[in-house]
């Protein structure tokens, strides 16, 4: 520090002058972020006056005011508390369907997976067409080579062109798949690190309390990842040398100054306040976040690495200048708890934010940080200085620049329902006021109806009769003295009744519930109470329940964008700043999948057993699919863990393998001997024979049939001779002729037909 004060330029300024200006300056630090946080704190008791109300509505405790009321009266003070079911059902809910017990919410994939998928699918595309080509080359070659006994050298030189290409694109093909396993092996080591992390930090304890508390308020706060937070204990093993020289081996107790593996914090919401102006977390400038801590607790901050050891003591020897927040005493109005009275307690305040270039160069003056304090003189005013500061009742305790270098904001905010204006939102108790107070005013109603109707009101003319004990309470054999006798025409008794509401009054009530459905945007169904008129039949409930889950569908979007997914993603940033295994780290995007989870589980599980009976088998469809991955989808949707009930891909790949060459076996022993070769040749030898003589058959038919016409011709004409007077010789010469007279016209047409064709009908092609 010393040396770092000799960096000032103010050189001749004594050294305690010197310490006395830096003391001044954090003072001066510390009193305006300690104004800032009163000032958000008296900003916000109008929101905390309705989480007041929340929390009596959630008891079954009436406000202030109106148990006030009631008190002035004899009347039924009954609370009929339908809200306790609700927001705890809401709750319940919300865990069940975030954190599902055999899937995760959240997932992290390799930010190119989509573009080395596309380019290795265009890879083999372009290897395939390239090998076509290649072969239909060959096959080209193989039959010109047949022909011409020879290939052409040209064709050689672009077969070989070929090859080579198909070559390179078989080793860009593999380059491109090696890069794709190798991106999703290493964003399934980060995810996997990342879930040890959570699950070390009890992440769904964390969130749990984050819902409960929402599902109340509103509103809900975590924050993380966090280092150095806590202290971390553990026994070992040392080695002692005793008053006599013997060495011995002795376990002793080492208290580490703070745990280095990320973890996230559950946040109180009364104690946290972010920027009152802004809508959302990422808006605000600075989040201030009160610690309220006894002398116990504030000697424990001593122990973390980074906190300033003599401010503690300082803040010790002073004792709590504030008493403990209103807010605790109305909690313990709420719960019963008046008997215990808070202490006073030091508010130790934690804020996260924007500092001025000075102030960070005189906190780091003051923290011995000349790394930073240096960084603080020559700043951009443009450039924005995340820093974390500790401090309470005018001391600094600790200061860090901010850890990450993303500079998102450490906290997460989630809501039940969002109010368009502010940070902080409305709970189930807030959403279902006014019906809860219909149901409780219609019960306290009927109460008071029951009351008055249950009995006759007894009129009694105290002027003729009087009680003989003196007391005018009507009880069984009770004895009346008449004064003067009772006229006939006058009673001494007379009754009314009061007539009963309850129907009417328990209309009112039924209506109140009903409008305390609609109200909270959940339905008894998915409370588990069908009511009346819901359907019977399984897939019936089913459509029915996931109807009624839309409305937790847009509650768990909002987890997801706003929770899961900036934790998951600040635990990944955090990983590849700090982590030193550089196995994990690569370019990953994050799945938040809170909403993908909620489709019930019965009828998922009915789809997929339908696909898998109609498509399974299907001669086109069926081998689409992905039939290892439907079968996993099928266990889970039944709630079953499929690694418990279902074999690893390699088991499965041999059970297959050897139930195919079983089943080859099989067939091979069931299938019909063949036949006899001998007696195959034989066969086909008697059968080549009986064929020939069918033939020879045949052919003697037709030469006896030829002969036959010959006969008859020769026999037809000898009669045609004798009838013209000529002998068979002439005859024929005559036919001769005739046949040639036809021959010789025929040629003639022909030749005509032939001119005709070639120089047109008229002859003019000849000109």
């Amino acid at each position: 520090m010393d040396q770092m004060m000799q960096a000032d330029d103010n050189q001749g300024i004594p050294d305690d002058v010197r310490r006395d200006k830096l003391a001044s300056a954090l003072q001066a630090i510390a009193a305006r972020l300690e104004s800032e946080a009163n000032k958000r704190v008296g900003r916000r008791t109008h929101i905390e006056k309705r989480w007041i109300d929340d929390l009596l509505q959630y008891h079954g405790r009436y406000d202030n005011m109106t148990e006030q009321a009631l008190n002035k009266t004899k009347k039924s003070k009954l609370f009929i508390n339908l809200t306790k079911p609700k927001t705890d059902a809401m709750s319940a809910k919300l865990m069940d369907l975030l954190f599902p017990t055999d899937d995760s919410n959240w997932g992290i994939k390799p930010t190119p997976v989509p573009e080395l998928t596309e380019a290795a699918s265009k890879a083999a595309k372009a290897a395939r067409e390239i090998k076509q080509q290649l072969k239909d080359q060959q096959e080209a070659a193989a039959i010109e080579q047949g022909a011409q006994n020879g290939v052409d050298p040209a064709q050689q030189q672009q077969m070989k062109m070929l090859q080579d290409l198909a070559d390179q694109a078989d080793r860009a093909e593999s380059a491109l798949n090696g890069d794709l396993e190798e991106a999703r092996k290493r964003s399934d080591l980060m995810a996997k690190e990342i879930e040890d992390q959570l699950t070390e930090s009890l992440y769904q304890a964390v969130m749990r309390d984050v819902i409960e508390i929402a599902s109340k308020l509103g509103t809900g706060v975590c924050k993380g990842p966090v280092t150095g937070d806590k202290v971390r204990k553990g026994w070992k093993l040392s080695k002692k040398i005793d008053a006599n020289g013997n060495e011995r081996a002795e376990f002793g107790l080492q208290i580490v100054s703070g745990e280095s593996q990320p973890s996230m914090r559950y946040v109180d919401l009364w104690s946290f306040f972010p920027d009152p102006d802004a809508r959302c977390i990422e808006e605000g400038e600075g989040n201030f976040e009160r610690h309220l801590m006894n002398q116990k607790r504030l000697r424990g901050l001593a122990q973390l690495e980074g906190f300033d050891k003599d401010a503690i003591r300082r803040l010790l020897k002073l004792k709590p200048q504030t008493t403990a927040p209103a807010y605790i005493a109305d909690l313990r109005n709420i719960t019963g708890a008046n008997d215990q009275a808070a202490n006073d307690l030091y508010h130790v305040w934690e804020y996260t934010g924007c500092l001025e270039a000075s102030e960070m160069a005189s906190l780091a003056l003051a923290m011995d940080d000349a790394d930073t304090f240096r960084d603080m003189q020559d700043i951009d005013p443009l450039t924005e200085v995340n820093a974390v500061v500790w401090f309470c009742q005018g001391e600094i305790l600790k200061f860090s620049i901010y850890p990450y270098d993303s500079g998102e904001p450490m906290y997460s905010v989630f809501n039940i329902a969002k109010d368009e204006a502010s940070i902080f939102g409305y709970g189930v108790p807030y959403m279902i006021r006014d019906p809860q107070k219909a149901v409780n005013a219609g019960w306290r109603a009927m109460m008071d109806n029951g009351a008055f109707s249950s009995g006759p009101q007894i009129v009694v003319s105290q002027s003729q009769v009087e009680p003989a004990d003196g007391n005018f309470e009507l009880t069984p054999h009770k004895i009346w003295i008449a004064k003067e006798g009772i006229p006939r025409d006058k009673r001494a008794f007379e009754t009314f009744d009061i007539p009963s509401n309850q129907a009417q009054l328990a209309g009112i009530i039924t209506m109140a519930r009903q409008f305390m459905d609609d109200t909270a945007q959940m339905p008894a169904i998915a409370q588990g109470e069908q009511g009346s008129g819901v359907t019977k039949t399984a897939q019936g409930m089913a459509i029915l329940m996931n109807s009624a889950n839309v409305v937790f569908r847009r509650i768990v979007k909002n987890f997801d964008d706003d929770v899961t997914t900036p934790n998951i993603r600040r635990f990944y940033d955090w990983n590849m700043q700090f982590n030193p295994k550089e196995e994990i780290k690569g370019d990953y995007s994050i799945d938040a999948r809170g909403s993908s989870v909620l489709l019930v589980r019965e009828m998922q599980a009915q789809n997929l057993m339908v696909l898998a009976f109609q498509i399974g088998g299907h001669p086109v469809y069926g081998p689409m699919l992905k039939n290892r991955d439907m079968l996993k989808k099928l266990f889970q949707a039944n709630m079953v863990p499929a690694d418990e009930v279902l074999l690893s891909d390699d088991e499965i790949d041999a059970k297959m393998a050897a139930a195919a060459a079983a089943a080859q076996a099989a067939a091979q022993q069931s299938a019909p001997p063949g036949p006899d070769p001998e007696l195959a040749k034989l066969e086909l030898e008697l059968k080549r024979a009986e064929i020939e003589s069918r033939i020879e058959i045949e052919n003697q038919k037709a030469d006896n049939a030829r002969q036959v016409a010959l006969i008859n011709r020769d026999t037809q004409m000898m009669v045609l001779a004798e009838k013209m007077n000529m002998n068979v010789d002439q005859l024929r010469a005559k036919l001769d002729i005739a046949h040639a007279q036809i021959n010789s016209k025929e040629r003639l047409a022909a030749t005509e037909v032939a001119i005709t064709e070639r120089i047109g009908p008229s002859g003019g092609g000849l000109l």
